[in-house]
């Protein structure tokens, strides 16, 4: 095989902190590299450099050489590289610039200059490849996540990219969606295209990597082939699963304490309805996954639950009314950016009726120090990364009095490490008050969920999760 990438990276840095050193690798025509490591390894700034991000866009120090086909990045004119290498960020909407399909798929033709003849040849060449023709009119953002990353994966295809980069593109994506972008990245691979993927999620990347690559304090812990991923490897470097179809539950059965019952609640909202009512109790000890398609109310659900928006038919054991459940239930949100009020972590997680509470106060350190957070707690909550971002709006869910504890995707796109964070302080939590998650995490479910409530179009169901992981993982896999 012809070596396509070689990477002799001595030492990079932004001002004077060191970010990766010791990096030498190469990469062959055709391979499918996955780059891994905890969050703050180096992954993505290892991306920035390979796609010459840095230094056009982010500034930074580099000692050493990186050459792609045979030339060195730093010898490829301003914007020359995008010819032979695509990109594909972790949102979507941070690459897009047009309205609507078509026209962001052909943007980057459009400024390279292509023949416009041609360049209509290839958008649509571009677009059937990946199977959205018919999503060409539509509008860029009103797009499913999944939708979105299909748009930027077509967009590479343009100039027939001979390399792919993507960095952590299931981040945003649901069960249905990652599993259809791993059908995708099959396709590329089976057509050629050499691919390198930052990513935490790698049980659906599982069957298509030829070497893995782990990042640790930005060092190169080890280059492993396919045939050495085994579960020892994932203990031992707190990674994600290579294959969720091998987990297992490892949550009791909750007790038979009562405290929460839900009754012939109908999910509503803007015009949309679910026809079957949604029933339910919660006991003590216990914490249920709520599931089922994108689009069928999940979120929906929880709103009305915890009295963000009106519960139009059906009751809740612990209020009657939008006030008394905006009282009674804690709900951290998906879009968790619109939770913070506050110039500081800190203000945000301490009202100024609890500032001199020593017992809250001991409280908000051990929810800081527990996830990770204590270092940021004097920075704005804007300023925080997406997944620090997460796990302050889980803190200020579970510092909340209430009866009632709702989680709405509180994981997506945390490394093992992070995620286990979140599942212990959720384990904690559910020895006074239920949680109710919802999540497309099989890892997340099995290792701190005891029950999951199905949402379907055919009617919903509570099962325990112990003994029926098999049928979580159906349910997913049956998701449209």
């Amino acid at each position: 095989m012809s070596k396509i990438i070689n990477v002799d990276i001595k030492k990079f840095s932004y001002s004077n902190e060191t970010i990766l050193k010791d990096i030498t690798f190469s990469v062959n025509k055709g391979e499918f590299i996955v780059i891994t490591g905890l969050s703050g390894c180096g992954k993505t700034s290892l991306l920035r450099l390979l796609n010459g991000l840095i230094p056009a866009l982010y500034d930074g120090n580099i000692i050493g050489q990186i050459s792609i086909l045979d030339k060195s990045i730093s010898d490829y004119k301003a914007g020359e590289i995008a010819k032979y290498v695509g990109n594909v960020f972790q949102n979507p909407n941070d690459q897009f610039f047009s309205k609507d399909v078509e026209n962001e798929v052909a943007l980057i033709g459009e400024n390279m200059g292509m023949e416009r003849n041609l360049l209509r040849r290839q958008v649509q060449n571009s677009l059937k490849e990946i199977g959205i023709s018919d999503l060409k009119t539509r509008k860029v953002r009103e797009l499913s996540g999944g939708q979105k990353q299909k748009v930027a994966i077509a967009s590479t295809l343009v100039f027939d990219s001979e390399i792919i980069l993507l960095d952590e593109p299931s981040a945003n994506l649901d069960y249905t969606s990652t599993n259809e972008l791993g059908r995708i990245l099959k396709h590329l691979k089976d057509c050629g295209k050499t691919i390198i993927i930052v990513e935490h999620r790698l049980s659906y990347l599982f069957q298509l990597i030829d070497r893995m690559i782990l990042l640790k304090e930005g060092k190169i812990e080890g280059i492993f082939s396919s045939k050495d991923l085994t579960s020892d490897l994932e203990q031992k470097n707190e990674l994600r699963s290579f294959n969720n179809n091998n987990l297992k539950s490892v949550m009791e059965y909750p007790d038979d304490n009562q405290m929460i019952r839900i009754e012939d609640v109908y999910i509503s909202n803007k015009g949309y309805s679910l026809k079957e009512p949604v029933n339910f109790t919660l006991n003590s000890g216990e914490c249920m996954a709520l599931i089922g398609d994108n689009g069928i109310g999940k979120t929906t659900l929880a709103k009305q639950l915890s009295g963000i928006i009106p519960l139009k038919k059906g009751k809740t054991s612990y209020s009657r009314s939008i006030k008394e459940r905006l009282c009674d239930v804690a709900i951290s949100l998906q879009n968790c950016s619109n939770m913070f009020f506050c110039e500081t972590v800190e203000k945000e997680l301490i009202p100024k009726d609890k500032v001199k509470d020593r017992k809250y106060l001991e409280e908000v350190k051990r929810y800081l120090l527990e996830m990770d957070l204590w270092n940021k707690r004097m920075l704005n909550p804007h300023d925080l990364s997406g997944g620090e971002k997460q796990r302050l709006a889980v803190i200020i869910a579970l510092l909340k009095n209430s009866k009632l504890v709702i989680l709405d995707e509180p994981t997506a796109g945390l490394d093992y490490r992070r995620m286990k964070l979140v599942a212990d302080a959720v384990r904690e939590k559910i020895k006074n008050t239920p949680v109710i998650l919802i999540t497309h995490d099989i890892e997340l479910i099995f290792k701190v969920c005891n029950t999951a409530y199905l949402l379907s179009k055919n009617g919903n169901k509570k099962i325990i999760i112990r003994g029926n992981e098999d049928k979580i993982l159906d349910f997913f896999k049956k998701e449209k």
